[in-house]
């Protein structure tokens, strides 16, 4: 016999069960496309180079809309713009199969609806920034992101591997169907929800000052500062992984695309992840500072070994072990951002601090990737990415993060 959930649980209010829902299902058609991408420009091209671009595509959007993004969504109906961009991102997906139907689709056009699409998507995650606590509760915001979280590192685990088994027998090009009705799934569940996911606002300020608001008090903290700045060489080093994943595999590895393996690899990442958001209870005694030193330590190690692997299995494992302390020191970045901004600036700060590292970090690390990769090869394109992340571990461990005590700070007792 079923249990009914208790009605102090999330999963007993139908209104969180449609958001979370929605998220489970718009991320697992993102993941599709996150994997088929590279493949399909690959395909088309046989480029290092372009394929690196088609990476880039994916965290430019948050440099060049961030923080406009973050100042429109505490001022608009979260929900009517979240809905609003699920709808528009369908309608752009679906001109990829379209186009290929057609005889038509080039790479232009697969990097162009990349960058239209994560543009969209930078206003869907600005106003879920805000919505997620209106929704839930500030009291059940950790259960509800853990929900969503846990979730997602599933897919992330398992579709890749079956998206590499699909690539064998049908184009890449038809995958995008699947994102395209998840993302109009998600709009329908979206606009279910029947309770508000906007408090009330007073918009007072002029939109430059909102946008620069964030920017100002991040820059202010001096941990975050620094952290921010780990996480943006961090960024760099993945975008430089992710953008020659692909040509890594076929040139260093002779996996070419249709080869299970392909999937394997891009899956080891993922499932690196999903281990990686077990370690909370591991690593909660430690303070935010050491446990970004020590993950960007272990992450340059492996990242540094990373080019010179020939045998598929050992890249498999180097990348498990990178997804592992990569997904440790983003966790750690995200929640400690969290505790240390005010509620009333959570929207913008958190918008500022992605765009700073995924936003700048990673299309800048993709697109260096993509032109040393054209030069000498996908080999050396990680390799730089490498001895990025590796100088700016050196220099995290002589800023004010090595001066912090590795202990957590114990709260003063009540008086």
């Amino acid at each position: 016999m079923l249990r009914r959930p208790s009605p102090d649980s999330l999963w007993a209010d139908p209104d969180w069960r449609k958001y979370w829902l929605s998220r489970v299902v718009s991320y697992a058609g993102g993941t599709v496309t996150y994997v088929t991408a590279p493949i399909l420009v690959y395909a088309l091209t046989s480029s290092a180079l372009l394929t690196g671009v088609t990476a880039a595509t994916e965290g430019l959007p948050y440099l060049i809309f961030g923080l406009v993004a973050g100042a429109i969504s505490d001022r608009v109906d979260r929900q009517r713009l979240m809905v609003s961009c699920d709808l528009a991102n369908a309608f752009v997906l679906v001109s990829v199969p379209i186009a290929a139907a057609f005889g038509h689709l080039t790479p232009a056009h697969v990097i162009a609806v990349g960058f239209v699409s994560s543009s969209v998507f930078v206003f869907f995650d600005s106003a879920n920034f805000g919505a997620v606590p209106t929704l839930v509760g500030k009291d059940r915001i950790p259960d509800a992101n853990a929900a969503v979280w846990g979730t997602a590192q599933v897919f992330d685990v398992a579709l890749p591997g079956l998206v590499g088994l699909l690539v064998a027998v049908i184009s890449p090009s038809s995958l995008y169907w699947v994102q395209a009705f998840t993302f109009a799934a998600s709009a329908a569940l979206l606009k279910a929800i029947r309770r508000s996911m906007s408090g009330d606002r007073d918009v007072t300020h002029r939109l430059r000052d909102d946008v620069l608001t964030g920017v100002k008090w991040l820059w202010a903290h001096p941990t975050l500062r620094v952290m921010t700045g780990v996480g943006t060489a961090t960024s760099f080093a993945l975008g430089g992984i992710i953008g020659q994943l692909v040509p890594f595999a076929d040139q260093q590895l002779d996996i070419r695309q249709g080869d299970v393996r392909l999937g394997a690899v891009f899956a080891a990442f993922s499932l690196g992840g999903l281990l990686g958001t077990a370690s909370r209870r591991f690593v909660a005694a430690y303070s935010p500072a050491r446990i970004s030193l020590v993950a960007m330590t272990v992450m340059s190690a492996f990242l540094l070994a990373l080019p010179w692997s020939h045998d598929w299995r050992v890249t498999v494992t180097i990348v498990f072990l990178f997804g592992v302390a990569d997904i440790v020191a983003v966790m750690n970045v995200i929640n400690f951002r969290q505790e240390e901004t005010p509620e009333e600036m959570q929207g913008r700060v958190n918008t500022t601090g992605r765009m700073l590292s995924w936003g700048l970090g990673s299309p800048v690390g993709a697109l260096l990737g993509g032109v040393v990769a054209g030069v000498h090869g996908s080999a050396a394109a990680v390799l730089v990415g490498a001895c990025v992340l590796a100088v700016a571990t050196v220099g995290a461990w002589f800023s004010s993060l090595g001066k912090v005590p590795a202990p957590r700070a114990k709260p003063a007792p009540a008086s």
